[in-house]
């Protein structure tokens, strides 16, 4: 009985844990992607939890949350680090994503998805809207949402898991580095090069999807390189 009601303690505390972890989470992402937090910098459980006057136990759920977002990073012997990546890891993960998201499309044609794109419309008319609107935050939101929609249209579970397993990283990246005027993406041109993913599934054009994901990645890597060129031209003149 008193094993019983140990266990039951500890479930309990668990659950009163975890609105709290929800609150650290929130603050951490919040210094993430406002740059309190950097690209790369490493997150000490003991530290923040001592900085925010919480249990370190309400810290880690909070890691294991912000790294199932992609935001973190979490080293085996080195710790968790706020995410980052090079121009050359971002380069690998789309020719890896290139390759399996044009075999998504290709399985996606296969099926019957006649009414299945309805939802891929209402995404790509909220990234229309967002990129009018000059909303990174959510112009990325949605860009992942209208992958994720294509990804389940393959109608093959594991390779929905292998993309989202690759690109969530990256999605959380571009995330940061967008919030923080570190790019500069031609969002215009991003909804257009979904608009003709969205017509390839729906057979208006006969333009390879291969062809069409390796544009749309030149799109979003000139982008991010050019934010890098920006910011640092402005570095340049602060050193003046």
């Amino acid at each position: 009985m008193a094993a019983f009601v140990s266990e039951m303690e500890r479930v309990l505390d668990r659950v009163k844990a975890e609105p709290l972890a929800r609150r650290v989470a929130e603050r951490l992402r919040h210094a993430i992607y406002t740059g309190k937090l950097q690209p790369g910098e490493q997150l000490v459980e003991l530290r923040i939890a001592r900085q925010m006057g919480v249990g370190q136990s309400s810290v880690r759920e909070a890691l294991k949350e912000l790294e199932h977002l992609g935001l973190v990073v979490k080293f085996p012997n080195r710790g968790t680090f706020v995410v980052k990546l090079s121009d050359e890891e971002s380069r690998q993960i789309y020719l890896v994503r290139s390759e399996l998201e044009g075999l998504a499309v290709r399985l996606a044609l296969q099926h019957n998805i006649q009414g299945a794109t309805a939802h891929l419309h209402e995404l790509l008319n909220k990234m229309r809207k967002t990129a009018r609107d000059r909303d990174f935050e959510s112009f990325i939101d949605a860009d992942l949402e209208f992958h994720q929609a294509i990804w389940r249209l393959s109608n093959n579970p594991y390779l929905e898991q292998a993309l989202l397993h690759i690109s969530i990283r990256q999605f959380a990246y571009y995330r940061i580095q967008a919030m923080q005027g570190h790019t500069r993406w031609d969002m215009d041109r991003l909804v257009e090069k979904h608009g003709e993913i969205l017509d390839r599934l729906e057979g208006r054009t006969r333009k390879s999807s291969g062809k069409i994901i390796d544009e749309l990645r030149a799109i979003v890597l000139r982008g991010l390189s050019d934010g890098h060129e920006r910011m640092g031209s402005k570095a340049g003149k602060r050193v003046k």
